[in-house]
């Protein structure tokens, strides 16, 4: 069994190599290499591709797995699969692993810093170069006693959620499915009509994509939208929310993908970050110990965490 791994070497400890080790041969692509010819696609031996999306552009699809021979799983490097060519798998019996909630503290802190920067006017500051201003435009705001609407209750949603419940804040939430908890479930538009700050923590998908219409992005009015769960150009009109920021009638925080831009390029109250939402220590020590479970079982044909294949 042949393990190709793409992903940094050292990230594994030695008794994870070990592990691995025991259920198969390792091969590590820690390069970037060109998608055309993959090292694996001359390989005929059976084997377990270890993946993450950063080598892959986000995108596996159906004519890149079609080249590898004798290709036994994926254990995918993230929560997230709509990266991967699902259907492709089903049809050719290949099992897909993810690794659920890793990084849902790491995720959830963020937003919630997120969230204290835009109050604090943080965003502004920087690009005034900290000189002190006592103006309207960067009156500060306080958290206690603010609403909080939460789009989606997974749980992301439920840490952000409790998060905020504890520093004081009221919470309502907007998920397709009634929760159990203390928090008052309302409607979308209510969330963006009501809501001093506003969180989507819903993972995307044919369903979900742009459920945040230009409408209720107009309903509006002083708000604040703190995006870190998802791409914001996939997720709703990312330049519209820009538009009303520099006009400050609202505030956001997104990470930035690949609009090219900088946080200093834009005016208003807009924090933009790369995406390090996940990016914590504990975080990726966690995905790469359930990363080699993952493996290990899958190769002993009793995968777990399966998103494509059976137990």
């Amino acid at each position: 069994m042949k393990i190709y791994i793409t992903y940094e070497k050292n990230k594994f400890d030695d008794s994870q190599l070990k592990e691995l080790s025991k259920v198969g041969e390792l091969i590590f692509l820690e390069e970037l290499f060109d998608l055309e010819k993959a090292p694996y696609f001359e390989d005929d031996e059976e084997k377990v591709l270890v993946i993450d999306p950063d080598w892959y552009n986000w995108d596996v699809n159906a004519n890149h797995l079609s080249k590898i021979k004798n290709l036994k799983g994926i254990c995918l490097s993230t929560t997230a699969f709509d990266w991967i060519d699902l259907n492709y798998c089903k049809e050719k019996n290949i099992v897909v692993t993810n690794i659920p909630k890793y990084s849902t503290d790491s995720v959830a802190e963020y937003a919630v810093f997120l969230m204290m920067c835009l109050a604090k006017k943080f965003p502004m500051q920087m690009k005034k170069d900290y000189k002190m201003e006592y103006s309207i435009p960067m009156l500060n705001t306080e958290i206690k006693g603010k609403t909080v609407g939460i789009i989606g209750l997974g749980t992301i949603g439920s840490k952000v959620a409790e998060m905020c419940f504890n520093l004081g804040m009221n919470v309502i939430y907007w998920s397709r499915n009634e929760k159990v908890n203390n928090y008052r479930k309302v409607d979308l538009e209510t969330i963006f009509t009501i809501a001093d700050f506003i969180i989507p923590t819903f993972s995307t998908n044919s369903e979900t994509k742009k459920i945040i219409s230009d409408e209720l992005i107009n309903k509006m009015n002083g708000n604040a939208i703190i995006n870190v769960i998802n791409n914001p150009l996939e997720l709703y009109n990312h330049e519209l929310l820009i538009k009303l920021a520099e006009e400050e009638k609202i505030s956001y925080a997104f990470e930035i993908y690949d609009d090219g831009k900088k946080m200093y390029d834009y005016k208003g109250n807009i924090m933009a970050t790369a995406p390090y939402a996940f990016y914590t220590k504990e975080a990726i020590e966690r995905l790469v110990a359930i990363w080699c479970k993952n493996v290990v079982s899958l190769i002993n044909d009793m995968p777990e965490n399966i998103v494509v294949g059976e137990k």
